[in-house]
């Protein structure tokens, strides 16, 4: 949703002597970002759940939830917006995440970084760093808009047009739509969608099916909507209408804010090389995760590391199939008889980035040192190799699917040590393929399997959850 809102202040902007009134009314924030001149930028999109801006009496206030906790971030999005190529890909980070919080490395939900009662500390920078220290994400700039705006957003574009094959609810946001064919969302109906993690639809015998994807199909709906919202942007604002534009930037200027890096000629740069672009050429990407359980007793999502990492090396600028140590993880096991050396292995790479533990000691030494692997794992397993001095036999192994260690080393006579410095990828190390037992297990399930998804419109089917609001052939929603 802000990612509309900036192009929409992008073409406010352009219009020469109106843009400087309205944009010297776009709050902004002084953060610490990511240099990002001639490069792709990362755009952090925040969609703060805060209820100040609410009024109590609002009729349709169920849309924004019941929280009185202060404000968190509702909805954390990644735009990567490359001027050049014309290309923006999507990411979103599930709010029930469960990663380490910046700067204390506190293992919390990803959404309570942006939560904060210390005056002396600032969601957005701390929310901005966790993103960075946890995916090795950079961020460039960042947006940030509440409930209130978004529906402002939507009423000023006409409201979404969808297709409704069949009647869809979720009695906590207040969604009801039981009228099926094209419907157009106003503002309070959009947010209620958007925010819906319990969905619920009706089947062909009329008994009202549940979308268990929680989180994830809330995603996936967001991202659906804002396609629309930005093929409506560019149908009204794009011939620049001066009212129309007022309209959507009055419905946002007092609660939107950007960080003051974004200049006059960022945007209106942005307004010229996106003119025309449409919904269907955003790229979205879903991240892989599993359903989990903390110590405490919460039910909370981790990241599939090692499935993750494509989809992250495109926010991170890098080219397909790079690997990083943070993606790794692997457990080490003794096969050589040397005295402590798996501690000392595993202490050795867990200092590099690796996420590695000790495993038990092999059964018998062994003279090669060999890496083990999760099939499809091969380019991790190839690099824990390369960092090792000596080498080591890759070994596909399909018991560790599953694991929740997937990369296994077992080191052998000839292991000499573990070097600064992965050694360049190359096709000397060997691969053979086992069914050894595996020395790790899981109880935890997959959520989703698939590292990076498109969601556009037409592609429904590879969305996690229910996102059916594409019309026939035939039939044009508007």
């Amino acid at each position: 949703m802000g990612l509309l809102v900036v192009l929409g202040i992008v073409v406010v902007v352009a219009a020469a002597g109106y843009g400087w009134y309205r944009y010297n009314q776009i709050g902004r924030k002084d953060l610490a970002l990511a240099d990002s001149a001639g490069k792709a930028q990362n755009f952090l999109i925040v969609g703060s759940d805060t209820r100040s801006v609410v009024d109590e009496d609002d009729p349709n206030d169920s849309a924004f939830g019941h929280e009185d906790s202060g404000q968190r971030s509702d909805t954390i999005m990644i735009a990567r917006v490359d001027a050049k190529a014309k290309t923006i890909d999507l990411v979103s980070f599930p709010r029930d995440l469960w990663v380490p919080i910046s700067p204390s490395g506190q293992p919390e939900r990803i959404n309570t970084a942006y939560n904060s009662t210390d005056p002396d500390v600032d969601g957005a920078q701390r929310l901005i760093d966790t993103i960075k220290a946890d995916f090795g994400i950079d961020i460039n700039h960042y947006v940030e808009i509440d409930f209130a705006s978004f529906k402002g957003v939507v009423d000023a574009g006409g409201g979404i047009p969808l297709y409704f094959h069949t009647a869809v609810r979720d009695r906590q946001t207040g969604f009801y739509q039981y009228e099926l064919g094209c419907q157009t969302l106003d503002g309070e109906q959009a947010l209620a969608l958007s925010r819906s993690r319990h969905l619920e639809y009706q089947n062909s015998k009329g008994t009202w099916v549940a979308d268990v994807s929680s989180d994830l199909g809330r995603i996936s709906r967001q991202q659906y909507v804002m396609r629309v919202m930005v093929d409506r942007a560019q149908a009204r604002f794009g011939s620049v209408d001066l009212k129309a534009i007022n309209d959507i930037i009055s419905s946002t200027s007092d609660q939107l804010k950007l960080d003051d890096e974004l200049g006059l000629g960022d945007m209106v740069d942005l307004a010229r090389a996106f003119k025309g672009f449409g919904g269907d050429q955003i790229t979205s990407h879903s991240l892989p995760v599993i359903d989990t359980t903390t110590n405490g007793g919460a039910r909370v999502l981790k990241l599939d590391t090692a499935q993750a990492e494509e989809t992250l090396n495109v926010f991170r600028g890098l080219p397909p199939g790079t690997v990083s140590p943070a993606s790794v993880t692997v457990s080490v096991s003794n096969g050589s008889g040397t005295r402590n050396q798996a501690t000392d292995v595993s202490t050795r790479l867990a200092s590099l980035g690796y996420e590695a533990s000790v495993a038990r000691d092999a059964s018998r030494t062994q003279t090669r040192t060999v890496v083990r692997y999760a099939p499809g794992l091969q380019a991790q397993a190839d690099m824990v190799a390369r960092q090792l001095a000596a080498g080591a036999e890759l070994q596909s192994d399909a018991s560790l699917s599953g694991a929740a260690v997937p990369v296994v080393l077992v080191t052998g006579t000839d292991f000499t040590g573990v070097l600064d410095q992965a050694t360049p990828a190359s096709s000397t190390t060997s691969t053979t393929s086992t069914t050894k037992p595996s020395t790790s297990s899981t109880t935890a399930k997959a959520s989703t399997a698939s590292s990076t998804t498109s969601t556009v419109p037409g592609e429904v089917a590879e969305a996690v959850g229910y996102v059916d609001f594409e019309p026939p052939d035939g039939v044009t929603c508007d």
